[in-house]
């Protein structure tokens, strides 16, 4: 019988042998390895929200995280690009949310027969929606109000989660500051002219009955597509038709408009 002691198995050609380098081994470095750039903390109501920039290996990007009274934690990514995007979205909704209060302050008695009424309205009524798409990635800003005032919803929506922040209208102009102020010293619009090389229609709304149709045109690796989002006082609804079929969708569409014109419903 072999000793096994003594039993040096064939080196396997498979699987080379390595040489013995002397000193430490080299650090392995971390693929979610972020670099702290520059941080903003904002103190709204019973919240803390961050705006941090980070850098990793795939380069500088941003984080808006808030905070709760409770210490939970909710933190949404951008790339540089997508933040000035929402930023975009941003201050629009808070010139509507001026518009807004400007109207209540200008109606008065109406304003308070209807602050009586609140409890009449729906716990969380929709405003104003933008959406900014990505590749791998959605946002959604929306302009809400429910009985304690307005706030602002901001969701990030990927493949794996989808992440919720709610900023009450009293931080969303700091918010827009503080990405702003980022911005102003971290993004060189390089994305941005990378972007320009796919011009893409302007995004269509729809509003009929309590819902709102958002028409967004965008690409990923695959080609261009339309996003078709239905947006409802408490759900929201997407369908994605890729560039090629758009064609085919119009034309089953218009045939469809035409037949149900001469379709008499009696009720």
């Amino acid at each position: 019988m072999m000793n096994p002691l003594l039993y040096r198995p064939p080196p396997n050609p498979h699987f080379p042998m390595m040489p013995y380098l002397p000193g430490p081994l080299p650090q392995r470095r971390d693929i979610q390895e972020e670099e702290d750039l520059a941080s903003v903390a904002l103190q709204v109501q019973k919240k803390r929200f961050y705006v941090d920039v980070k850098r990793n290996r795939r380069g500088i990007f941003m984080k808006i995280a808030e905070v709760s009274s409770d210490g939970r934690k909710a933190r949404i990514l951008l790339t540089l690009q997508a933040a000035v995007e929402i930023k975009d979205k941003l201050k629009d909704l808070i010139d509507v949310l001026e518009e807004i209060k400007s109207n209540d302050e200008s109606s008065g008695a109406q304003t308070s027969d209807a602050n009586k009424n609140t409890d009449s309205q729906p716990s969380n009524s929709l405003i104003k929606s933008h959406i900014v798409n990505y590749p791998y990635r959605r946002y959604f800003l929306d302009l809400k109000r429910n009985r304690r005032g307005h706030f602002l919803r901001l969701t990030m929506l990927s493949t794996l989660n989808r992440i919720q922040l709610a900023i009450p209208s009293q931080g969303m102009l700091d918010l827009y500051n503080a990405i702003n102020d980022m911005l102003g010293k971290w993004w060189d619009g390089s994305e941005a002219n990378d972007s320009k090389s796919v011009s893409l229609p302007e995004s269509k709304s729809l509003r009929f009955d309590n819902r709102t149709l958002y028409f967004d045109s965008s690409f990923n690796r695959f080609g261009t597509y339309l996003r078709i989002s239905e947006v409802r006082t408490a759900s929201r609804t997407a369908i994605t038709i890729p560039g090629r079929s758009l064609s085919r969708f119009r034309d089953i569409i218009n045939g469809l408009a035409e037949d149900l014109s001469n379709v008499k419903v009696t009720i």
